[in-house]
């Protein structure tokens, strides 16, 4: 006998072992049956068969049976806290955003400023910079309509008026920037936000991985004009920017890439694995082998399955799957009108490495994945039409713990929405800043919760969200430059407590760990009278007013400076020379400026 001969036996030999008739010994007694029950079992294993794939030594096909749980446990994955110095708020968010970045965008902003004014700067430095983003989260929360309500007479809100008059407000507004426009980065498309995304990715790469994370889109809203803007109708802002998230269980960005069109990812990527697979493989970049990844229809494919478990040290997959991706074995699935409520059909290739679950519940889901299978079965409470009450339903292990896992992007998205920064501009730059902004401070305040856990602090001295935000608001705008103490805010201790509304504006600011700063004398905007107040001729009499520096007429066409007031509209009018007085109570040519 010959090496030829003996070649000839082994291959014979290993084709028979995967017959039919070998896998019925270790199959459960009722896939055994329902097996037999088909007209040709043996028919239907050769219709599954594939082509082997290079570098394999036998074909690769699926077979009716339960998938082998394999991965880590959803019990044993704690949601790691950084260290305590995360309870201090102020420190905290510049670990961000620190003040390198802060200094950054002033320089940034005053030469913008002066090419746009004819070398006339803003002249602004990073304090105040701070001070307008603290200005910024504290307008998100409390939504004011416009911007100027907030410095009207009454309506106005003290910390805001006495940070920042009006209209330096609105001029750091409008010329807020962060880079060069004379010197752009042809080789990367998000060259103008550069600056803002790098120092949080950096933070977020830096945060503590758990074994269970997910990947799906965020939508930075906008509706202004950028070549990247894209429109996805599920999105509650379905126009803006789309933007692909890695985040924990617990809602906390870890890593995120900004879809910028077909150079998003490379060819290569792009030619293996497509758009989806091509953003799981970059945001897998920081992520630790034996941990599983949790996505929707748009990523999941058998083809990045199957790169996750080869390339990249056992990164596990669990995700809903589109039928078209999944190749062959989508016709070996039982068609939905078999399926009853509660009932699945389960598919595992021949190497025990992935499995198709196609389940019903009020419409039929199919999930890849290689980790879990239909068992352990559990129920879950579903609403019946028939019997106009809630009823349990059977559902597969994959299914629960796919629900269980998935939304942490949902639930950012959720967060940023109920204190969204709102500024109108038709900017796509500073919009992306106000949106990182916001996500900063939803990070900042889930690594707290983190934080009060591990220090098992009591619920009721526990921060919400939006007190968490006012007290991080008033912390900015009290800034002073002064360096910041990461040990001074202790769980438990005083500061932790929820302080009336009266704590916006009164509280001190060691209550966030810094010092507090003198405070800014700024004169209030008194607005001008309604013409029916105006033009009434009822009680408009002049007072003088001794005070150190006059004050300017409020009469539009009068640029003088008097003391004289009228008693009833609280403005300053001329009555000796141009005879202002008589003019504004008269004149109805006019309204108020």
């Amino acid at each position: 006998m010959n090496d030829r001969d003996i070649e000839d036996i082994l291959n014979k030999s290993d084709f028979d072992f995967s017959g039919n008739e070998d896998d019925n010994d270790y199959l459960p007694p009722e896939v055994v049956r329902a097996l037999h029950q088909s007209d040709d079992s043996e028919e239907d294993e050769e219709e599954n068969l594939t082509e082997a794939e290079p570098g394999r030594s036998a074909p690769l096909f699926w077979r009716t049976k339960e998938m082998r749980c394999r991965g880590p446990d959803i019990a044993d994955d704690e949601l790691v806290a950084q260290g305590t110095s995360e309870m201090n708020i102020l420190y905290c968010f510049f670990e961000y955003l620190g003040t390198e970045f802060w200094e950054m965008v002033a320089e940034q902003s005053n030469i913008y400023s002066a090419q746009k004014r004819d070398l006339k700067s803003l002249k602004t430095n990073s304090i105040e910079i701070i001070h307008f983003a603290g200005m910024q989260l504290l307008m998100g929360t409390l939504k004011y309509p416009q911007g100027k309500l907030y410095w009207t007479r009454d309506l106005c809100v003290p910390i805001i008026r006495d940070t920042m008059p009006r209209d330096r407000f609105f001029e750091l507004r409008n010329y807020l920037h962060f880079v060069d426009l004379n010197c752009p980065d042809t080789n990367d498309k998000l060259w103008k936000i550069r600056p803002i995304i790098n120092p949080i990715l950096k933070k977020c790469h830096s945060l503590p991985r758990s074994k269970h994370m997910s990947i799906d889109e965020q939508m930075i809203p906008f509706a202004g004009r950028c070549e990247y803007r894209q429109y996805v109708p599920s999105k509650p802002n379905p126009l803006g920017l789309k933007n692909f998230v890695l985040a924990a269980r617990d809602g906390i960005v870890l890593d995120f890439e900004i879809y910028v069109g077909k150079d998003t990812i490379s060819p290569e990527i792009m030619k293996n694995l497509g758009l989806g697979g091509g953003i799981v493989q970059t945001l897998c970049r920081t992520i630790e082998s034996s941990c599983v990844l949790y996505t929707d229809r748009f990523f999941t494919s058998l083809k990045l399955a199957e790169h996750l478990i080869a390339n990249n040290n056992q990164i596990f997959l669990t995700g809903t799957v589109m039928t078209n991706r999944i190749g062959p074995v989508s016709t070996k699935l039982k068609p939905d009108k078999e399926l009853q409520r509660g009932a699945w059909d389960e598919k595992v290739r021949n190497d025990d490495n992935i499995c198709i679950v196609k389940w019903k519940d009020t419409k039929a889901v199919t999930l890849l994945s290689t980790c879990t299978g239909g068992e352990p079965a559990t129920t879950c409470q579903r609403w019946c039409k028939v019997r106009k009450e809630k009823i349990d339903v059977t559902q597969p292990a994959v299914v629960k713990t796919y629900n269980t896992c998935m939304g942490g992007i949902d639930l950012c998205d959720r967060l940023i929405a109920y204190y969204r920064s709102s500024m109108r501009t038709k900017k796509w730059t500073v919009r992306t800043f106000c949106h990182f902004l916001d996500l900063v401070v939803v990070n900042c305040w889930l690594m707290y919760m983190r934080c009060c856990k591990v220090e098992n602090v009591e619920s009721k001295h526990k921060l919400g969200l939006l007190q968490y935000r006012l007290n991080l608001a008033k912390a900015l705008m009290k800034y002073d430059g002064g360096r910041v103490d990461p040990n001074f805010m202790r769980p438990g201790s005083r500061s932790q407590s929820s302080p009336g509304p009266s704590a916006v504006s009164n509280s001190k600011i060691t209550d966030v760990g810094c010092d507090e700063p003198p405070a800014k004398k700024n004169r209030a905007v008194v607005p001008h009278p309604l013409p029916e107040t105006r033009l009434d001729n009822v009680g408009h009499l002049p007072r003088f007013i001794d005070s150190k520096n006059a004050s300017k007429c409020r009469h539009p066409t009068c640029s003088s400076k008097c003391r004289t007031m009228c008693v009833k509209c609280h403005v300053f009018l001329c009555i000796l020379k141009n005879n202002c007085f008589e003019s504004y109570h008269s004149n109805k040519n006019f309204g108020p400026h």
